[in-house]
């Protein structure tokens, strides 16, 4: 039996949500005709991503989990017999909306959730992000799941990316593979290969960075998203990676094995200080 297989799927949105969707169930169906286990979709997948401006009426694309989107992805998974991470714009009530990703495990059960921590407020020329508008800050910890396919994975939503606590809890928890779906762009470029390729190195397990790519239909009129969705082993090495243009599948082999011996020769676990660390939390 082979090594389990994730994929990671980049496309670029639209506004109305039964294109987003249809492309997911195209793109998630291939990924597993190639053998993909695993499979993530990007930031706000059934949405554009709308924090470009703010707009009250942007309220209204908020979904229950469960939920329409929610559901259709359910029956995606349990099809394909697949764990599938969908991330939406949730709403758990009247004023209370969330950017979660939803885990759905490969009988099309809802395994759990994570909830964006870290909600930015940025505007630059090539970059805006008003989600403090839309999103109030996660509030479930930094979950890991056990997948029937012998990989714990765990999810950190884009902006959550540039805090290396994010990244060091969810080793702790146990992930053996971060996913990080991401609606980026503009001047976060050069921050997108090497900080993931950090986590990696600094919690040897393995990281799979999922972005959208090129312009939203009826989205931000300014906004181009740069793509380059990848995986990078436990040595911070990228092992594949999509191009900037179109849409694209990304997979790579999850060696549970190889993580564990190179964890094993650093002893970075081992020689770890909690005692010391207090003053982070200050």
């Amino acid at each position: 039996m082979g090594l389990p297989k994730a994929a990671l799927i980049q496309f670029s949105g639209a506004f109305e949500k039964k294109k987003n969707i249809a492309k997911a169930k195209k793109y998630v169906a291939e990924a597993a005709a190639n053998g993909a286990n695993i499979v993530c979709l990007q930031e706000l997948f059934n949405t554009t991503y709308f924090c470009y401006t703010e707009d009250a009426s942007f309220y209204d694309l908020a979904e229950t989990i469960p939920g329409p989107t929610i559901d259709e992805m359910s029956k995606l998974a349990a099809r394909h017999k697949i764990v599938l991470v969908a991330p939406i714009y949730e709403k758990v009530m009247k004023g209370e909306l969330y950017n979660t990703a939803v885990v759905l495990g490969p009988t099309g059960e809802i395994m759990g959730k994570y909830r964006k921590t870290s909600i930015p407020y940025v505007k630059s020329p090539d970059l805006v992000g008003c989600e403090k508008f839309y999103f109030r800050p996660g509030n479930l910890g930094f979950p890991v799941w056990q997948t029937p396919f012998g990989v714990n994975i765990g999810v950190m939503i884009c902006y959550d990316r540039h805090f290396p606590e994010h990244a060091r809890l969810l080793a702790l928890n146990g992930a053996d593979l971060v996913f990080v779906p991401t609606a980026t762009a503009g001047m976060s470029r050069y921050l997108w290969e090497v900080e993931l390729e950090a986590h990696a190195i600094d919690n040897i397990y393995y990281v799979g960075g999922v972005n959208r790519v090129g312009r939203d239909e009826g989205g931000s009129p300014t906004q181009a998203y740069y793509g380059s969705s990848y995986f990078c082993d436990p040595k911070g090495k990228i092992i594949s990676q999509a191009g900037d243009k179109e849409d694209e599948i990304v997979y790579a082999e999850i060696d549970l094995r190889a993580m564990e011996e190179l964890r094993n020769l650093w002893g970075f676990f081992r020689d770890r200080r909690p005692d010391m660390y207090a003053a982070i939390a200050k």
